[in-house]
């Protein structure tokens, strides 16, 4: 509602507001403004004067300075309204005349505050700018980002084309490198059957069989790289028809048969389709079964299992493969079936075999599923669908098409190349003054391979892991380790780093053999302890050189310690730990020299070692039994005391822990091939 100003006496000054929410007096003597908001920016003013004998007479005159530009003039009682006034500052003047016309001198003066409306406000003008200033940021910063995500999602989209691009462009190297490499390895591979069919020396035949398999292991992967490109350019067409699946199953099934005997696998099949016709391409379901098989035989060792299961589940055909393997952990299961991945085992591949068995899946509409468990083994389950009315018509053969075989390049024979065992087994040889070589190698072909060839010169013993060569070592005196990388159980790597840090084994040189031939890869071994590391492929007559080289400088070692009578450690330790145990063992029998009673068993106490395994590192050091080490430094001193010649055979004799002078003299006269009284006599002379 609007303000409304009353009773206005021009004598006394007063002003009373009338409000129905309010009821102010203001004396206009003592109140210099009144402040309107914005919704009360009209007001009205009755004027009254104290005249009460004329006052129908009385004159008003009024003026609203900074609105009106002029007096206006009232006769009789009525109010003055001003409505809509604009924000600002006002002056509401009024003077009065009475019945005899005299007008006052002085107007009397209110001073009005219009406020301005809420919006109009300097802090609603501010919040405007800067909502307005925000909300312009806020568009421009959306379409720049806008634009920048769409040339990023352009440069991404452009980058992928290019290493598809590159992807494919080495996709075709590597074909038309396979391509050509079939050609040299026929004519490898033939002549070489035909020397081996001539050959009659056992050696030189062997070496021959190991061409061939490894021939035969290199086509296998060129073979297989070109039947993953054939997938993948689509050159395989689908042609399902109703067969015998398990027919063709369990003929596939038993061509592993004996790999499983010889491999020591218990191997099953199960079926429940035997009598029943099933939907599938021959070829390709062949194809599909024996490159599951090569897998699991590959990652399945001796004692372990093999189940294969056919079975109609769902209007679908299922078969299973299952293993009791190494498994494959949780973190690389969704990459499994992903062109050239491998997980990192002591089995080496090419990474294509699963990706081929699920295109093939996939070309029959089917799909293929892995349930495995790191340590416990894996389940490969495909499904094919049986419903006809899932293929195209072109995917259907009819009884009267021939079935054409373009599924492989490879031989069915090929499939398990990889995991084929050499039936002959490491057996340890020769004599035992040519030193003992411990060789650790998963891959029994090489294992024999570098048995057959170190045997000539040495000792050998054999492991497959790095578990069983401690075993080994604990129980045999071993001279040098060979040992590879990958291997099941306990690797390479782990195992040097055991022997290394362990300080009855610390002094046996260890030679690391691994096809992991970068840079990094020699460095980790070589800081875990190895003497030394050789890549893959290599020569045996390096490894054979190097083993030799190590022996001969041990020899020297020795041979420099046998002829002194002093006992350095620094000199002749290869590692702190062996010369820190030597180091303790010279000061325990020093502190002993006087002690009769000191016995090897008593050393071996205060050594906190067992008598056995102190005899073996003695022996091993210094190439002289616990007996014998210490008494070279008891005749050690016995020489300086006797050289120094202060004190009688006797007396040194006690001081160097023999019970009787006649006992220090047999046994001084057997180390130094004279008396204690001779040697005396020839150092003076």
């Amino acid at each position: 509602p609007p303000v409304v100003i009353t009773g206005l006496r021009l004598f006394n000054k007063i002003v009373r507001p009338d409000d129905e929410t309010e009821i102010l007096t203001r004396n206009i003597a003592d109140t210099e403004s009144i402040t309107l908001s914005s919704h009360q920016s009209a007001f009205s003013l009755d004027f009254v004067v104290s005249n009460y004998i004329s006052g129908q007479h009385n004159t008003f005159a009024y003026k609203l300075e900074g609105y009106d530009k002029e007096w206006y003039y009232l006769t009789d009682k009525q109010p003055v309204s001003y409505s809509n006034l604009p924000q600002g500052t006002y002056n509401f003047l009024v003077k009065a005349a009475n019945s005899d016309g005299k007008w006052n001198e002085t107007p009397t003066q209110l001073e009005i505050v219009v406020l301005p409306i809420w919006y109009k406000t300097w802090w609603a003008i501010l919040l405007f700018v800067a909502t307005f200033t925000g909300f312009i940021t806020f568009v421009f910063r959306f379409f720049l980002m806008r634009k920048s995500m769409e040339a990023k999602l352009v440069m991404e989209r452009m980058d992928k084309e290019h290493q598809e691009e590159i992807n494919q462009m080495k996709m075709r190297f590597f074909i038309n490198i396979s391509h050509e490499l079939r050609t040299p390895l026929t004519l490898i591979m033939a002549p070489l059957q035909e020397i081996i069919s001539r050959i009659s020396d056992r050696w030189t035949r062997n070496q021959l069989d190991y061409i061939q398999r490894n021939a035969n292991r290199l086509l296998y992967l060129v073979n297989q790289l070109m039947d993953y490109r054939r997938a993948e350019l689509g050159v395989f067409e689908l042609k399902a028809r109703m067969g015998n699946a398990h027919q063709l199953i369990e003929d596939n099934f038993l061509f592993y048969d004996k790999l499983a005997k010889q491999k020591k696998i218990h191997y099953t099949l199960h079926s429940e389709v035997e009598e029943k016709e099933m939907l599938f391409d021959t070829n390709y379901l062949e194809l599909i079964v024996n490159n599951l098989l090569s897998n699991a035989f590959k990652y399945t060792q001796e004692g372990q299992s093999i189940t294969v299961t056919l079975k109609k589940e769902n209007d679908f055909l299922l078969l299973q493969v299952s293993d009791t393997g190494i498994g494959i952990p949780i973190n690389k299961q969704a990459k499994i079936f992903e062109r050239f991945y491998q997980i990192e085992s002591e089995h080496m591949g090419s990474g294509i075999g699963l990706s081929l068995v699920q295109r093939l899946v996939e070309l029959h509409h089917g799909h293929i599923e892995l349930e495995s468990e790191e340590g416990k083994g894996s389940t490969f389950s495909v499904y094919l669908p049986q419903d006809s009315a899932i293929y195209n018509p072109t995917e259907l053969a009819s009884d009267m098409e021939e079935e054409v075989k373009v599924h492989t390049t490879n031989p069915k024979d090929m499939y398990f190349i990889d995991t084929a065992t050499v039936e002959k087994e490491v057996v340890e040889t020769g004599d035992k003054k040519r030193g003992t070589i411990l060789i650790v190698e998963d891959n029994k072909e090489i294992l024999h391979y570098l048995n057959q060839g170190l045997s000539e010169l040495f000792n050998t013993i054999g492991a497959y892991n790095g578990e069983e060569a401690l075993e080994i070592l604990k129980e045999k005196d071993v001279d040098v380790v060979v040992t590879d990388v990958m291997m099941p159980v306990m690797d390479g790597i782990k195992l040097c780093k055991s022997i290394k840090q362990n300080i009855r084994t610390c002094h046996i040189p260890v030679i690391i053999l691994s096809a992991k031939s970068e840079v990094k890869d020699q460095m980790e071994g070589l800081q875990v302890g190895a003497d030394d590391y050789i890549p893959k492929p290599f020569s045996l007559s390096i490894v054979m050189t190097k083993i030799q080289n190590m022996l001969r400088t041990r020899h020297r070692m020795l041979e420099r310690y046998s002829k002194s009578l002093e006992v350095e450690p620094e000199k002749i330790t290869f590692n702190a730990m062996d010369e820190a145990l030597l180091k303790r063992a010279v000061a325990i029998v020093e502190k002993n020299m006087d002690n009769i009673e000191f016995s090897t068993d008593e050393f071996a106490r205060e050594m906190n070692m067992s008598r056995s395994n102190l005899h073996l590192k003695l022996k091993a050091i210094t190439g002289e039994s616990t007996i014998d080490f210490i008494r070279k430094i008891r005749f050690n001193e016995a020489c300086k005391l006797l050289k120094d010649g202060r004190y009688t055979v006797s007396e040194v004799s006690s001081m160097v822990g023999f019970n009787t002078p006649s006992y220090f003299a047999t046994s001084f006269k057997k180390y130094f091939g004279c008396l204690p009284t001779e040697y005396i006599k020839k150092r003076k002379g």
